[in-house]
């Protein structure tokens, strides 16, 4: 992997002005965010739109859901506001990115209300997924330091495809305790806005600020303990988002960028594919729901949600980095081959050190309980 090109004329630098105006509209997304939030939780107070414990539940008091909607509509003016400087990029953005997240978000209000079947959610996830590809263009490589860049030819589709569904259920699937889909989506969009200030791509780099931003003031009012949840609306509209980002990229530079935005929301991807694996090898039904994943593991072993919410973010942040660095053209050659692997290091000894500690404290190995991870 060569140091990615830069494309400059595409995007020349931003004036003084605007240097100082697009990080205030980022303050300002976050302000809104967090007062919007406030407002649903008064809302689902009053009319008892709260979800109640139970058995399945890792909450032990009535708490106010739906906050994940003052991110879609957030994201929604931070987005149009994003496209409307940036006219070029403004179909790929209103009707690539943001209307399918919309979308996602909307068939996730309905489940909240009333739970799909499975398979039509799935059904839902993938033509959506499929309009994206076909808007935006399929992911047709990615280049990691130090190795040959790799072509996906005839699979390029069905890849883009999977990477935009897995990444939707991912976020859903992490949204399971007190603050882990927050802080991810305020880590990916940290990293998302770097990545693209080292390519220099403003229009991504806005965005990732925005998405940063909004999840942000959501997190004011979801760190532990919770006073509201996200929901399906919030966190299937954010893996929506995130999975199309990367291919808002100039199409010379996806190869670069698709690996290193992935390294920033790694533990996010890695735990429910972990999940995924281990119950098709233990012989259950890897879509049904139930509380067998790793940072589930680790709060029944006794760890605070806040800590375990923090590990989560930590591990992103250094895959951040890591990505950051494969983009880097001054970096040390070695570090840059090198830094795609750290997650992979980080992996091992987040698994190792959960099942370590949960076999210290006498919890079962994973079984395949048939126990959902949501609500928080």
């Amino acid at each position: 992997m060569n140091a990615p090109t830069r494309i400059e004329p595409l995007f020349p630098p931003l004036d003084d002005l605007e240097s100082v105006l697009w990080p205030g509209l980022a303050l300002l997304v976050f302000v809104v965010s967090a007062v919007l939030v406030d407002l649903v939780i008064v809302v689902a107070t009053r009319y008892r739109l709260v979800d109640l414990p139970n058995r399945r539940s890792a909450h032990a008091l009535p708490t106010a859901r739906g906050g994940g909607a003052a991110i879609v509509v957030t994201m929604a003016a931070a987005a149009t506001a994003t496209a409307f400087r940036w006219p070029g990029i403004a179909p790929a953005i209103m009707l690539g990115t943001l209307a399918p997240a919309i979308v996602i978000g909307f068939v996730g209000v309905i489940d909240d209300m009333q739970p799909l079947d499975a398979s039509l959610r799935l059904f839902i996830q993938a033509a959506v997924a499929v309009a994206i590809t076909w808007f935006l263009g399929p992911i047709r490589g990615f280049a990691i330091p130090g190795q040959p860049d790799v072509g996906l030819g005839a699979v390029a589709w069905p890849v883009t495809v999977l990477w935009i569904v897995g990444l939707t259920n991912a976020f859903n699937f992490m949204d399971g305790i007190d603050g882990m889909a927050g802080l991810a989506a305020v880590v990916g969009g940290t990293a998302v806005a770097a990545l693209a200030l080292a390519v220099w791509v403003p229009p991504l780099m806005v965005l990732g600020a925005f998405l940063a931003a909004s999840a942000g003031g959501f997190l004011v009012f979801n760190w532990p303990p919770a006073r509201i949840f996200m929901g399906d609306v919030g966190s299937a509209f954010l893996g929506t988002f995130f999975a199309a980002l990367p291919l808002l990229f100039p199409a010379q530079l996806r190869a670069d960028v698709i690996v290193p935005v992935a390294l920033a929301l790694w533990p996010y991807i890695y735990d429910p594919l972990l999940s995924v694996v281990r119950r098709g090898l233990g012989g259950h039904n890897p879509l049904v729901p139930h509380r067998e994943f790793l940072f589930h593991r680790l709060v029944r072993s006794g760890v605070p949600h806040a800590w375990a919410t923090l590990l989560y973010g930590l591990l992103a942040a250094l895959g951040g980095v890591a990505g950051l660095v494969m983009l880097l053209p001054q970096a040390p050659p070695a570090v840059r081959t090198f830094a795609p692997f750290l997650p992979v290091a980080l992996a091992l000894l987040l698994t190792a050190g959960v099942e370590l500690r949960c076999a210290r404290v006498g919890l079962a190995s994973p079984g395949g309980s048939e126990h959902s991870p949501k609500p928080a």
